[in-house]
């Protein structure tokens, strides 16, 4: 079992570096959801006879030997694929307990969304999307002291494991709700006995589920992409370009000199100077501006001529992702940093030049960029 968790945990962190590149970075608590659910499981053994407190006659169920369970799921995406929960449900006259709740089980779970993984994120989820789920957790049964002592094979508290599907279907055009099945396994290894059996101990299961996910009309209530996309045409001309330079033989030409501009601003009463070339860096997989960078960009187009040219190079590290990934991520960030000198502060479009380059400077955390350049012809 535990083979099977690191792989699952090895997995997930795979996929999360694969499609880390694709959207923008996400706050705490963004792509976060909580999810009611219910259903019938099978049971272990026989059931209590007598009528159960509340409403539940005890020698009813949902059909033979399947009993109601009834939760609670709340849960996090990490990314468009990869996401966890923790996960709490409650058994309803499923042993000889004589309680409402006979069982209950706390899960912590991994999930994989399948449609997204294998067919790509667009910018908004599927109306129906496929997720597996895998998880540990802890169960318990409510018996009484005469029961545990009737009882003495049986451990009250023991591990369970969980193996399920979810198919989603996502309602509403912000995709804000969802409603789920949930055809499942759940195994309760509850005696003291050496062993583990995967036959006599599983606990099949079916559930549905409605989920809400968190958001604001702003940021939405799922993952966004990065608000501007290379095309393969565009990568393919990227590559071209590359690979002519590096084919063509060295000339002979007149050396131009060019002077770099310098400036004097004002910031706050100080007086500093700022270089022709600014660098806007971005958290690995990233192009979000984050508020200390939109500053630095501020700064720029503050100390700009009506008349100066400016260039962007976009730039990310070579040693995360593949190579195609890189060239869109590094286009998308000189494009955000472009976005915000023309909309916020009135740069016009016809004075930015954009290019591309993999690892533009040295150091990894400084090529994961944007670089400014202005200058004087």
């Amino acid at each position: 079992m535990k083979k099977i968790f690191s792989f699952l945990a090895a997995l997930c962190l795979v996929v999360t570096f694969a499609s880390a590149q694709t959207v923008e970075s996400s706050r705490l608590f963004d792509n976060t959801y909580v999810s009611l659910i219910g259903g019938g499981a099978t049971t272990q053994g026989f059931f209590n006879q007598d009528l159960t407190p509340f409403f539940w006659d005890g020698a009813r169920g949902i059909a033979k030997n399947v009993r109601p369970v009834v939760g609670l799921e709340l849960g996090k995406y990490i990314t468009p694929v990869t996401g966890f929960s923790i996960q709490g449900i409650g058994f309803i006259n499923s042993t000889y307990s004589d309680t409402f709740f006979d069982e209950s089980a706390v899960l912590f779970n991994g999930k994989l969304n399948f449609s997204n993984w294998f067919g790509g994120y667009k910018g908004q989820p599927r109306r129906v999307e496929v997720v597996g789920v895998a998880g540990l957790g802890w169960g318990h049964d409510y018996l009484t002291k005469d029961q545990a002592y009737a009882l003495p094979e049986t451990d009250p508290n023991y591990v369970t494991y969980n193996t399920s599907a979810e198919i989603n279907l996502n309602l509403g055009q912000a995709r804000a709700w969802q409603l789920s099945l949930r055809p499942g396994v759940l195994w309760a290894n509850k005696d003291n006995l050496p062993g583990f059996n995967w036959k006599t101990d599983a606990r099949p299961n079916v559930m549905v589920g409605v989920t809400y996910k968190f958001g604001s009309k702003k940021r939405g209530h799922n993952f966004r992409l990065c608000p501007y996309s290379v095309t393969k045409a565009d990568y393919d001309a990227v590559v071209a370009e590359r690979d002519a330079l590096a084919a063509r033989k060295p000339e002979v030409k007149e050396v131009v000199k060019t002077v770099t501009e310098t400036k004097e601003v004002m910031i706050k009463g100080e007086t500093r100077v700022l270089v022709g070339s600014t660098v806007i860096t971005f958290p690995i997989g990233s192009c979000a501006l984050s508020a200390t960078e939109k500053a630095k960009v501020a700064m720029f187009a503050k100390s700009l001529d009506a008349d100066t040219l400016i260039q962007i190079v976009g730039s990310a590290d070579s040693k995360t992702g593949t190579e195609s990934r890189n060239f869109a991520l590094a286009q998308n960030r000189a494009n955000v940093v472009k976005n915000v000198l023309v909309n916020d502060f009135g740069v016009s479009a016809d004075r930015i030049t954009v290019n591309t380059k993999i690892d533009a400077t040295d150091d990894v955390n400084t090529s994961r960029s944007a670089i400014l350049t202005l200058s004087v012809e």
